[in-house]
């Protein structure tokens, strides 16, 4: 039995670190599959020559702008609660059991230091591909967001689609497990929800004050699409 100790040593220290990884919200650090990477450079410059002076506005440039210098900023998840998730959830729930991924990959378009659009990668038939381009008002909140809460400090905001309530929402791993805010737009957000005080995202609510809204916006989306 006491030749065994050292390997059931290990294996304790490992379970233990591998916890506290998970604990500590390591389990939620992104990275975009290589492949969806090369998509996105392959499309970037593709998507933004289709774009005309007259829809420039739309995707967050101006028409003097020099597209050619256009790059990809840090690519992010995007995240969604499924509507049986939602209407299941109790106010206690944990954000983190209720978010899965969309299987969409967010790059931000970023020009003279600034997230000008968004560019959307997916996997269509087995392949990653570049598939949308714009969202200019996601681009700039998502900048904020991350300016907040920056991964140079070990945070890592989850950005999280509600579908049927056509509201996005994020959430902060690395807080405590209920931390669950819209994200604004011209300062607001879902339900009217503004942020009473400090700089833009410094502050977050929680899942509870905003399930009760979501649950009814919801179940009266799906009744009318039934």
């Amino acid at each position: 039995m006491k030749k065994h100790q050292p390997l059931i040593s290990c294996l304790i220290l490992f379970l233990g670190m591998s916890l506290s990884i998970y604990l500590s919200g390591g389990a939620f650090a992104e990275t975009a599959p290589p492949e969806a990477i090369a998509a996105a450079e392959a499309g970037l410059l593709p998507f933004l020559e289709l774009i005309t002076p007259e829809d420039m506005s739309h995707f967050g440039l101006s028409p003097g702008d020099n597209i050619s210098e256009a790059v990809l900023g840090t690519p992010f998840q995007l995240y969604t609660i499924t509507p049986t998730k939602l209407l299941d959830a109790g106010d206690d729930t944990p954000v983190s059991s209720l978010i899965s991924p969309t299987g969409s990959w967010l790059f931000p378009i970023v020009l003279d230091g600034k997230s000008r659009a968004i560019l959307t990668v997916e996997q269509m038939e087995g392949e990653w591909q570049a598939v949308t381009m714009g969202k200019s008002g996601l681009a700039g909140e998502m900048e904020k967001l991350n300016y907040q809460w920056p991964k140079a400090k070990g945070y890592e905001p989850k950005l999280i689609a509600i579908y049927q309530a056509a509201s996005y929402f994020f959430t902060i791993p690395d807080q405590e497990s209920e931390n669950f805010t819209p994200l604004t737009f011209d300062g607001v957000g879902f339900g009217g929800y503004r942020q009473k005080t400090g700089p833009e995202y410094a502050s977050t609510t929680t899942l509870s004050s905003m399930l009760g809204p979501l649950k009814e916006t919801v179940e009266d989306n799906i009744n009318l699409n039934r």
